[in-house]
This record gives C-alpha cells, structure tokens and sequence, in this order.
C-alpha cells in the first residue's frame, strides 16, 4: 500500500481535539468526533490493505491478524502494565474492582460491551476511568473479526456485491444509530451495530478508490476539513451521538480522504513534518493520554488545574513518542526477539491476555483488594454504595414503565413520587411509619420533575410528563389517608446542576411545558415553577401532601473525597457547604415550595435542622458520611431523619407544622 503523508496528518487531527477534550477544554466541546476520524481512516487503511491483497490473490487471514497484534497489542500492553502501580496505590476498592474487569474484558477486546453494561446513573465516572478509551479499540477489531471474511466471501461475486453489501451494512448500521440515540444511547454509542457504518465510510472510501488514480479536488478536500473542524468546535456533550448529526465528521473524513491529495491545500497542510509526526504517534497518544488525565483527577482531591492537564496532555505526546519508537516500531518489524516470528508474536500475545486475564479477574473476586488500605478508608468509601438496595429494581430510566414498587408490608400507608432524591429517601419514610403491616408505594423516576405534562426533546426523559399525569389519576382511587411525599431536586431542574462535570447542562434546559427553551430564562423559570406548584396542589386535593426541602448539594462525592483525604494526607477532610450558599442556591426552589404552603396547605419537611450545625451543612455526621454521593443522601442517613419524618405520621392530623426557615 502506498503510504499517503496527508492520512498521518489526518490522524493528527482527529488524536489532538480528543486529547484536548478528555482534558476538559472548553473549547472542543466537540473533539470526541476524533475518534469518529479514526474509525473512517481506520476503515480506510484496513480496506486497502485487504482490497490489494485479494486482488494479489494472496490474502491470509492468519497474515492479517498477525498484522493486527503487531500494530495493537505491544502498545496496549505496556500501556496498561503501566497503569496497574497507579491503581494499585490510589484507586479505593470499587474503582479498583472496576479497573480489574476492565483488564479482563480488554483481554477479549469486549471492553465496549462492559463499560455499555455499566453505564448508566451509577456508572463510574468516566473522567476517572483509565482505560475507558479502550472501548473504541473493541468496536475496531469487533469489525475487524467478521469483516476480512465477508469481504472475501463476496470478492469472489465481484465489485459491484461487495459495494452492495457494504451499503446495505451501512444503511442499517445508520438507522440502527439513529434509532438508537434516542432509545439507548449507552448502547449506540458503545456498540458497534451502531458505529459499523462509520467505518463502511472508510471501506467504500478505499473501494472507490482502489485501481484508479488519486482524485484531487481542493474545493472538496476543504469543505471535508472544514466539517471535522466544525464538529469538533460546535458540537458539545448535548449534541445526540452518534446519529445523523455524525455524518459531518464522518462524511468530511471521507472527503479529505477521497480528494485531499498532496496537489491541494488541504494535503499539503496534513503533509506538513509536525502534523505527520504526530500522525504516526497518534496511536500511542490516544493509549496514554487518558490513563494520564484519569489518575491526575483520581490523585487529586480538588479538579486539577487547566495548566496541569494541559502539562498532561503534553506528556502523553511525549511519552507516545518513546512508545512510538521503542515499543511500536520494533515489535512492527519484528526487531524484537519476543515477537522475531508470526509463532513468537502469538505466543507474546498468548501470555500478555492471561497475565492481565487472571491480573483482572484477582482484582474482581477479591472486591478490589481493600487490604491496600487502611480500615476507615475502606468503611468511607463503601457508602458510596450504601443506597437504596432495590433502586435499580424500583427506580428506572424514563423511557421505561414504572414498575410501581412497594416498601412494606400489605396496607398502603404512604406515597413517595418525585427522583432520584426521593428514591434515595423511601427507606427512610417507610421505617418512620413505623407499621410491618404498612408499605410505601414508590412513584420514582430518573430525571422525573413532579409536573403534570412535563415534556422533554430527549427520549430518555420523554415518559416523565405521562408517568405524572398517570399518578395524579391514580391518586384519586388510592386510600386518602395515605399522605404523599414529594421529593426533587427542583433547583437542577431550575437553573440547573452545580456538579463541575454538567456544566454543558446548565445553559440548556432539559425540560419544558410550553416548548423547548434554549436558555433558562425568566419565562422558563416561570413556568417551571407554576408546574412545580400546580402539580402539588393537585395532589393536595386528594390527600395530606408533604414536600421535602432540598437535599444540600455539596459539589464534592462526599465518601470518595473523605476516603481519599485520609488515603493521601493521612487525615480525613469533611465536605460541607455554608447555609448561605445553600439558601441562595435553592433560593427558587424556597419560594415555590413556600407558594404551595399558602396556596394549598402543602406541609414542609425540612432536613436542615438534622443536617447542618455552625452555619453548614455537612456531607458527614461524627465521621459517618451520609450521603453516597455529592447531593443524594445515603442509607446512613435514615437515622438522622426518621425523627423529622415520623412526624407526617403522627400528631393532630398528621399535619407537619413549617420548620423554622419559612417564619
């Protein structure tokens, strides 16, 4: 194959926007669509690779493979060796665990499939993960197993079938995708049923041009670049990926790669010495890069600095470029005794998959090895999972029907409708109730606000507005005296999440009545907060309702952190915010809540009198965390507000009178 300079410089650009957006620079919100250059290139080179062989008449799949472990795994392998120190030192057990399976499944490049199986509300942070960008690396040689045999099974049939085929894999793998970003968006982004066209884009690339001369065409090669450089600019983490909104990057990869011969600006731009260099280190930066910015976040307890990852990001260039040279290159050309032979190459290969095999399933049936650490770090950071142990059962994603669980015993004695924060208190008003022979029935929904009707441009959200229409029907044949608790986090939904890693939500509102608004404006808030209110009152018509002020939102995973600072600086470190800020945080949120206590009698729970003292509120009671994460609280928080709870069930009418802040 004829190597083309103006293909290493279109590496570059897809690696840099990557690197640049792993380290969370603002400004290529979008530069996640490298890897989608990768796919089409990678399509591209492979295709050619296999087009000229077949046309020799001397295509082997064993050739091919051996090919494929010679450009992959060396690297990879150092790579995670490499890694394993570092989560041995600073990972806590869990994430150690998760580092472990992560192991085994690279082992049977089945990545992809385990970080789809664990995403989700709960998943692991992916700012965290050190090897998270090795998903890509599965869905290419998931391609790469079916691929070179359907290519040589429908060779024989002629150009014209092989075209036919590869459209029709195209075309369903774009409707898939499609389809999918609006009903399983973990699945379409990790799976590659949803990613193959993009790399059909690269293999029609080199059908096209495989026995002709190179095309050229300036107007076109530069129309291509401009649409990578547009996604990687105007796209953002918001922006439904993949989809049809994928073809700009894709189709303008294909276009620099059709037209962009060295005769056009656009060639001779990617041809440029620094932009080839850092073509050929690519694969190398795209391997080191993220192990580097993950453990810099898991090693520090405040979010390193823009100069430290911008540091980092320059490290993983240099480090690709060693790796570059001393370990891709001489196991490419078989200058290194271990892989001197196609035999010794796939026994390397054999013996590096058990190794970290066995390494990872060690490190998954041993919970993480909490022996790394000391007792209390252990018992902090296991309230990271000390929730509601039916959550995953009970409190579902919105596209999905709401099993309608119940807490308790056969009598209805209690309604919880409302989030994630209300499924992360339902324990907790169940044991106030004080009654085996009495349950709560659980009305949550992920990302569900308490408003009748409320609509959402995103699938995943779009069942939310009927789920609470639903409830309100129902409620009027339910026992009235059961009370109902209502319970959200109103101010996310509001002016939006205070979490560093939402940021790109806190312009953009999810939900709406009326219509979708791009910005959270006066009008929106308005009618958010009538929503909020009406929705209330309606259910206070049927029966006694109570309405939970928010929960204190602390910005920092509360048992991570605390485990953390005692790993690190030998002392454990508290998380609070000051009332102050939490007033003037939920400020809104007050006001409507305040609105539905003169408007309909709706009673006030307050859990700031049990969780906060001196003038803050803490992520912690005598040492005991009592939240799992930075904003829901934990099972350990039951005890703390049993007390303010039993009160709905108690007293003249159960009435609950209005905690000291509402004057």
């Amino acid at each position: 194959m004829k190597h083309r300079r103006e293909i290493d410089g279109l590496r570059a650009i897809a690696v840099l926007p990557v690197i640049l957006f792993h380290a969370g620079f603002s400004w290529f919100a979008g530069g996640y669509v490298g890897v989608d250059v990768f796919f089409v290139v990678s399509g591209y080179l492979i295709t050619t690779i296999l087009i000229e062989d077949l046309e020799a008449q001397n295509f082997s799949i064993v050739r091919f493979y051996e090919r494929r472990a010679r450009r992959i795994l060396p690297a990879l392998f150092f790579v995670m060796l490499c890694c394993i120190p570092f989560a041995w030192l600073w990972m806590l057990p869990q994430q150690f665990k998760d580092f472990s399976q992560a192991l085994v499944a690279i082992s049977f490049f089945a990545s992809n499939i385990l970080f789809w199986r664990k995403s989700g509300y709960f998943a692991p942070a992916a700012e965290e993960n050190p090897l998270l960008h090795t998903w890509s690396l599965a869905v290419e040689e998931q391609f790469y197993l079916f691929f070179p045999l359907l290519l040589l099974f429908v060779w024989r049939f002629g150009r014209r079938p092989v075209l036919m085929s590869l459209l029709l894999i195209m075309s369903l793998s774009l409707l898939l995708s499609e389809w999918g970003w609006r009903h399983q968006p973990s699945a379409n982004f990790y799976l590659l049923p949803f990613r193959a066209w993009e790399l059909g884009f690269g293999a029609l690339c080199a059908l096209w041009l495989s026995g002709r001369p190179q095309p050229s065409s300036a107007p076109l090669a530069s129309l291509g670049l401009g649409l990578i450089l547009y996604a990687t600019f105007a796209y953002d983490k918001v922006t439904p990926f993949p989809s049809l909104y994928a073809l700009i990057p894709v189709v303008g990869t294909a276009l620099v790669i059709l037209f962009g011969s060295p005769a056009t600006l656009v060639g001779r731009l990617l041809s440029q010495r620094l932009m080839v260099g850092i073509g050929l280190i690519s694969f190398s930066a795209y391997l080191w890069h993220q192990p580097l910015l993950a453990f810099a976040r898991i090693r520090s307890l405040e979010t390193p600095s823009w100069q430290i990852m911008g540091l980092l990001c320059v490290a993983s260039m240099g480090l690709a470029y060693l790796t570059w040279r001393y370990v891709e290159n001489p196991f490419r050309r078989g200058q290194v005794a271990l892989a001197s032979t196609r035999r010794r190459l796939f026994a390397m290969c054999f013996v590096g998959t058990g190794v970290f095999l066995l390494s990872g399933l060690y490190g998954h049936l041993n919970d993480g090895l909490p022996g790394r650490l000391s007792e209390q770090a252990v018992l902090l950071a296991a309230e990271s999972h000390n929730r509601n142990p039916r959550r995953d059962e009970c409190h579902v994603a919105g596209s999905t029907p709401v099993p309608e669980c119940t807490y308790g015993g056969g009598t209805l004695g209690a309604i919880v409708i409302g989030d994630s924060h209300a499924a992360a208190v339902i324990r907790s008003i169940q044991q106030a109730m004080g009654d085996e022979r009495l349950h709560v029935l659980d009305w949550t929904l992920a990302s569900c606000p308490t408003i009748a009707g409320v609509k959402s441009d995103k699938a995943s959200l779009a069942h939310c507005g009927n789920f609470v229409n639903y409830a309100l029907e129902a409620s009027r044949t339910l026992d009235r005296d059961a009370p109902l608790f209502i319970v959200n986090r109103v101010t996310a939904y509001l002016v939006g999440p205070n979490e560093p890693y939402a940021a790109e939500e806190l312009a953009y509102p999810n939900h709406y009545l009326s219509g979708p608004y791009s910005t959270r404006s006066h009008e929106y808030l308005e009618e958010m907060a009538s929503g909020f209110l009406t929705t209330a009152c309606a259910f206070a018509q049927h029966r006694e309702v109570f309405m939970f002020r928010p929960i204190p939102e602390l910005k920092k995973d509360v048992p991570l952190y605390m485990a953390r600072s005692l790993v690190f600086s030998g002392e454990v470190q508290r998380v609070s915010v000051t009332e102050a800020e939490y007033r003037e945080r939920h400020r809104l949120a007050l006001e409507i809540q305040d609105r539905a206590v003169r408007a309909c009698g709706v009673n006030i729970i307050d859990p700031l009198p049990y969780l906060c003292r001196g003038g803050r509120c803490w992520g912690d009671i005598e040492g005991q965390p009592v939240y799992y994460d930075d904003d829901h609280l934990s099972e350990s928080a039951s005890r703390v507000l049993i007390p303010a709870l039993r009160q709905a069930f108690t007293g003249p009418g159960r009435s609950m009178p209005l905690s000291a802040h509402d004057g």
